[in-house]
C-alpha cells in the first residue's frame, strides 16, 4: 500500500508582519512624494502666487483680475509675464504696447535693467504701488510719500491723456511726489503734497512712464467714484497690455544683499540631503523588536543595607550614634506594638544635640514594655532611655539587650 503525502501549505505571514510592511511602503512612498515636491518647487516656483495683492490673475479684494478683464472685454489683450524668462519670452513691445510692472518689491539689479532694456521702445510703462526701492531700482526721479487726508476721495486738479480735471478717486494714505524740478512731470489726484499718479515724460533713454498706487485697481474698490474709468482711460490708450510681474527668483547675486562665499546650490543640496537621509533611514533601519520585562540588574536587601549602615558607623568610631538609632527604630516599633504615640524622626534629630533625658512618651512606653515583658522598669530605662554604651564590646551587649526586650514585648521566640 502506497501513502501519498499531503503536501504542506507554506506558513500564512503573521498578523503583525503585513501592518507593518504596508506602514513601512506608505511611509517611504509619502517620502519619495515629498522629495519631488520639494524638486517641483525649487525647479518650477518662478513667479507669486495669484493670491498676491495686485495681481493681474487674482480674483480677491485685493486683485486686479477685474481690470484685466475689462480691458480684454474692450479689445486690449493684457499678457501677463511672470518672471525674466516670461518677460523675455514675449516679443520687444514696441509702439502699440503699454507696459505694466507690479510687485516691484521683488525686483533686483539685474532683472530692473533688463526690464529698462526690453521696454525702451514701448508706448508707455505704468508702474504700480512701486516701493521706495523699486523706483530707485528703475532710476525714476520720484519718491514715495504719505497724505494725512481725512476725506475717502481726492479730486484729479490736473489735465493729462486720459485724465479729466473733475475725475475723482479712492484716497489712498501712500501716494509719490518728484524729487527733480528739472522734469516736467504731471501730478494728479495730489492729497498734502502726495500724489496718486504722476506722469513722466518720455527721454531719449525710456518712455513715458505713469506712477500710479494701487488702491483703485482693487477689485473691491474698483467700482467707486471714478476708479474704473481712470484706470481703463490710463491703461487703455494702447492696442496691447503687456503686464509683467518679477520674480524673486530672477534676482542675480549681484541682487544679494552684501558679499557672500556660500554657493547658491548649498540650500538645494542640503535639502536634497536631507530627504535622502530620511531614504536611507528607511530602507537600512532595523525595526524595533516586542518590549520585554527584566528584573532589576540589582536587588539589595534590607538587612544588606542595615550592615553596611553599621560599618560605616564602626569604621567612623560613631558606637554611640550606632546604639541611638538602633534605640529609636526599637522604641518605635514597641510603641506601634503597643498603641503608644511616639515621634521617631524627633528622636532621630535629637541624637546630635546630646539631650538623652526622656520624654514623657518615652516614659510611657518604658512602662509599658516593662509591664508586659515582665522585668524590672529601671532595666528597661536603661536600654530605651539611659547612657549609651561608647565600645564595640559595649554595643554588641546593647544590641542584645534590645533584641531580647523586643522579642520579649512582642511574645516571639
Amino acid at each position: 500500500m502506497t501513502t501519498t503525502a499531503t503536501p504542506t501549505a507554506p506558513p500564512a505571514a503573521t498578523g503583525s508582519q503585513a501592518p507593518r510592511r504596508t506602514a513601512l511602503w506608505v511611509v517611504i512612498a509619502l517620502v519619495v512624494v515629498a522629495v519631488l515636491t520639494g524638486l517641483i518647487l525649487m525647479i518650477g516656483g518662478t513667479g507669486p502666487a495669484p493670491t498676491e495683492a495686485l495681481d493681474p490673475e487674482n480674483p480677491g479684494p485685493t486683485g486686479t483680475a477685474a481690470l484685466a478683464a475689462v480691458l480684454d472685454d474692450h479689445g486690449v489683450p493684457v499678457v501677463i509675464a511672470r518672471g525674466e524668462r516670461d518677460l523675455l519670452a514675449e516679443p520687444r513691445p514696441g509702439p502699440g504696447t503699454t507696459v505694466v510692472v507690479g510687485a516691484t518689491e521683488d525686483l533686483g539689479e539685474n532683472s530692473a535693467r533688463t526690464f529698462g532694456d526690453r521696454v525702451r521702445g514701448a508706448d508707455r510703462v505704468i508702474v504700480v504701488a512701486p516701493s521706495w526701492r523699486g523706483l530707485e531700482l528703475l532710476g525714476l526721479p520720484v519718491v514715495t510719500s504719505f497724505s494725512s487726508g481725512v476725506t475717502d476721495s481726492v479730486d484729479a486738479r490736473c489735465t493729462a491723456p486720459g485724465i479729466a480735471s473733475d475725475d475723482i478717486i479712492l484716497r489712498d494714505d501712500l501716494g509719490y511726489r518728484t524729487i527733480d524740478q528739472n522734469v516736467r512731470a504731471t501730478s494728479c489726484f495730489t492729497s498734502d503734497d502726495s500724489s496718486a499718479l504722476i506722469a513722466l515724460p518720455a527721454t531719449g533713454d525710456r518712455p513715458e512712464v505713469i506712477v500710479m498706487t494701487g488702491a483703485m485697481l482693487q477689485n473691491d474698490d474698483i467700482t467707486r467714484f471714478d476708479n474704473a474709468g481712470v484706470a481703463l482711460r490710463t491703461f487703455g490708450r494702447s492696442a496691447r497690455i503687456l503686464w509683467y510681474v518679477p520674480s524673486i527668483a530672477d534676482n542675480g547675486p549681484a541682487d544679494d544683499a552684501g558679499d557672500s562665499d556660500i554657493p547658491r546650490a548649498v540650500g538645494p543640496l542640503i535639502l536634497l540631503a536631507f530627504f535622502g537621509l530620511l531614504v536611507l533611514m528607511f530602507w537600512r533601519g532595523r525595526r524595533f523588536g516586542p518590549l520585554v520585562t527584566e528584573p532589576l540588574p540589582v536587588v539589595v536587601k534590607a538587612i544588606e543595607t542595615t550592615q553596611a549602615r553599621g560599618r560605616m558607623y564602626h569604621k567612623a568610631r560613631a558606637d554611640a550614634r550606632s546604639a541611638g538609632q538602633l534605640r529609636v527604630h526599637t522604641t518605635d516599633r514597641l510603641a506601634r506594638h503597643l498603641g503608644l504615640p511616639y515621634d521617631a524622626a524627633a528622636a532621630t534629630a535629637a541624637l546630635g544635640t546630646g539631650n538623652a533625658a526622656p520624654d514623657p512618651r518615652v516614659s510611657a512606653i518604658i512602662a509599658a514594655a516593662a509591664r508586659t515583658a515582665g522585668r524590672d522598669p529601671q532595666q528597661v530605662y536603661h536600654l530605651l532611655a539611659g547612657p549609651l554604651p561608647e565600645t564595640p564590646d559595649d554595643l554588641l551587649f546593647f544590641v542584645t539587650d534590645l533584641t531580647a526586650l523586643e522579642k520579649e514585648v512582642r511574645r516571639t521566640p
